[in-house]
């Protein structure tokens, strides 16, 4: 019985000295960001998260071909706290034909520092404009196509790894 008890405390003293050499090194690391870890099977799920709060106001983002109020929709990245994808739909004029009423989407990339505050404390970010559709009758109607837009766009297939172009080897490219 003595030496299965003796094996029993050199295997706990072993995973001890383990413990104490892990806490160890943290303790004199440089604290160098290291590449992530690999996903957990039993963690997976979708790279981006839709915020909480739902459909959320745009804003003025169309500049002059923007004509009326706008409707966005954010994407949190689940491992870059930071990072997120938005997207901002709104009825828009074509200026080089002013008959013409489409919803147009803005889609911005950003990394920040606080998500909760992301204008102020940007660090980069990305975006480019795109028409939905085309052909409206009205600007009520295009307006309405919008809200239904921001409203329907429930996932984010966003082939961006959350990072600026400077920390990937991604370009940050839409």
């Amino acid at each position: 019985m003595s030496v299965v008890r003796q094996l029993a405390q050199a295997v706990l003293g072993l995973a001890l000295l383990g413990h104490v050499v892990r806490l160890f090194a943290t303790a004199v690391s440089d604290h160098q960001p290291t590449a992530p870890e690999p996903q957990d099977p039993a963690d997976a799920g979708p790279t981006w998260v839709r915020d909480q709060r739902g459909m959320l106001p745009g804003g003025d983002v169309g500049g002059d071909a923007q004509l009326d109020e706008s409707f966005s929709v954010r994407f949190h990245h689940r491992h870059q706290p930071g990072a997120m994808v938005t997207f901002t739909y709104y009825a828009a004029l074509d200026l080089d034909d002013l008959a013409t009423i489409y919803v147009e989407r803005k889609t911005e990339l950003l990394v920040c520092t606080d998500p909760a505050d992301p204008g102020s404390t940007e660090q980069w970010s990305d975006y480019r404009y795109e028409t939905v559709r085309r052909g409206f009758g009205s600007v009520e109607a295009a307006t309405a196509a919008a809200r239904h837009a921001a409203e329907g766009h429930l996932t984010c297939e966003a082939d961006w790894p959350g990072l600026p172009p400077w920390e990937s080897n991604s370009e940050g490219s839409l």
